[in-house]
């Protein structure tokens, strides 16, 4: 009997030393069903089914390795893995009777599986690296995309931090890939040679660099970044070059603020490839009392479309944006607001526009609503424990012509399992089309009402019933329901 104790003791003395990491797993399924209305060319229109059902599924993986790998402090040689995936499939007749052969769309499928980001990743490794390997997703105030590859981060010291990456874009073209985050103005469903729809099955190689000045949650931080995309030529014709950019820019971005009162953050980008400023982006917000607040912002925006887009001969002129807000927490959990803004639309130096006369205008190079727009909103809403509600009124005016309305809303929970909630919106426009012999304007109210009962634990059933009266219809009434349910690990 001793001898088998002490044959125990060895054996779980030999046994090395176990450790566990953490993981969660997300899971979700939303289904839709609902009717939409299709238009043949000889004039028939019928109405036509959808079956949506999309999942999702969610994974986590955190403190990979042994704890002796994170050091004294437990904040070096962190390891993890993340990654999301979807599913999208379509059961109804509005895909099943979709056109096929040379008439058929790459873009309606009837199901599609994406990964929209898995990447292995690591921080404060050795104490001054940080890496993440895969897909993955970058977004601040000037720049938004997604690539397959790596990026490194090195922390040359408190205050200072290199960036690099490296891989290829993620198209909608490739397999598991979704086309959300590729450059805008490209389409895989074209059906004209002339527009090189095959460039989007083309790999597009990434590559970029940053400095990053301050610490990350520190009083000022301040990021300068380069990137570029180019891809070889499909389909190459005599005269064409091998390769082209598809995208390149350097831009700037900068945060700082002081105690809890004052917040700014700010971002420029320069586009390289089309020579100009083509997005600025300037906030500052300040807490004036421990119940207000106001905030002051700043926008340009010039839209530019991937490299190998048309759609950069038809880019409409830049705007800018002048915005102003004011906030005030009243008692009893009311939260009421004021906001304004002015937008301008400017001119470019290859701008083409239609002169003459227009609505009894002569509008020349400004068009017929002019070159600026402007409007401004008042709002109040009230929540607490048992429900919400809110109010809001807005107004627009200028380019694009006007509109006036307003907005009501609001949400109750009768009961533990039972929520009831109703909307109701009014509002009026007109467009700065408007001619005559036309009907350039009109008038719409709309009702909705519904409301959410707990089922069981994480398990819910939304009921929504609407219906819209305006100037162009007497009716549009629709009902929707569906279930929710919550699953994870």
């Amino acid at each position: 009997m001793r001898q088998a104790i002490l044959v125990g003791v060895v054996i779980c003395a030999a046994v090395p030393r176990a450790f566990a990491y953490d993981f969660a797993v997300d899971l979700r399924t939303i289904g839709q069903g609902y009717q939409v209305r299709g238009f043949a060319p000889d004039g028939r229109n019928e109405l036509l089914s959808r079956r949506r059902l999309t999942q999702y599924l969610d994974l986590a993986v955190s403190d990979i390795g042994p704890s002796a790998w994170h050091g004294d402090d437990g904040g070096r040689n962190l390891f993890f893995f993340d990654a999301s995936m979807r599913l999208d499939a379509d059961f109804g007749g509005y895909l099943l009777g979709a056109p096929t052969g040379a008439a058929a769309s790459p873009e309606l499928k009837q199901s599609q599986l994406d990964i929209l980001y898995a990447y292995f990743g690591g921080r404060n490794v050795g104490g001054r690296l940080d890496f993440q390997l895969g897909r993955q997703i970058h977004f601040d105030l000037v720049d938004f995309y997604a690539f397959d590859g790596a990026d490194l981060q090195l922390h040359v010291s408190r205050l200072f931090t290199v960036e690099a990456l490296a891989g290829t874009e993620v198209r909608g073209e490739l397999p598991l890939s979704s086309p959300i985050y590729a450059l805008d103005g490209t389409s895989a469903g074209s059906r004209d040679p002339a527009t090189r729809p095959d460039q989007n099955s083309v790999l597009a190689p990434m590559a970029g660099a940053a400095i990053a000045v301050g610490p990350p949650s520190g009083a000022a931080t301040a990021r300068l970044a380069f990137r570029e995309v180019w891809s070889a030529t499909a389909d190459r014709l005599p005269g064409e070059p091998a390769s082209g950019v598809n995208f390149e820019a350097l831009s700037l971005t900068a945060a700082a603020h002081w105690r809890d009162r004052i917040t700014i953050s700010g971002g420029i980008r320069y586009n390289i490839l089309f020579d100009e400023l083509d997005d600025e982006q300037l906030a500052l917000r300040v807490k004036l009392t421990p119940r207000q607040w106001i905030t002051l912002e700043h926008d340009f925006l010039a839209p530019t479309f991937d490299g190998d887009s048309i759609w950069n001969v038809f880019a409409t002129g830049a705007y800018r944006d002048l915005r102003a807000s004011y906030e005030v927490a009243l008692p009893r959990g009311v939260k009421a607001y004021a906001r304004g803004f002015v937008r301008f639309f400017e001119a470019t130096p290859d701008e083409v526009a239609t002169a003459g006369p227009y609505a009894g205008q002569d509008v020349g190079a400004a068009g017929p609503g002019g070159r600026r727009a402007q409007g401004a909103s008042l709002g109040a809403a009230w929540r607490s424990a048992r429900g919400m509600a809110r109010a809001d009124a807005y107004w627009d005016d200028g380019y694009g012509g006007r509109k006036l309305g307003g907005d009501a809303t609001a949400r109750f929970k009768v009961r533990a399992p039972l929520e009831l909630e109703a909307r109701a919106t009014g509002y009026t426009w007109r467009s700065d089309l408007q001619t005559a012999g036309t009907t350039g304007e009109g008038v719409v109210f709309g009702l909705q009402g519904g409301g959410r009962v707990l089922l069981g634990p994480g398990v819910r059933l939304h009921l929504l019933l609407e219906d819209n009266v305006g100037t162009f219809y007497s009716s549009q009434f629709r009902g929707l329901a569906m279930v929710e349910l919550d699953a994870g690990l």
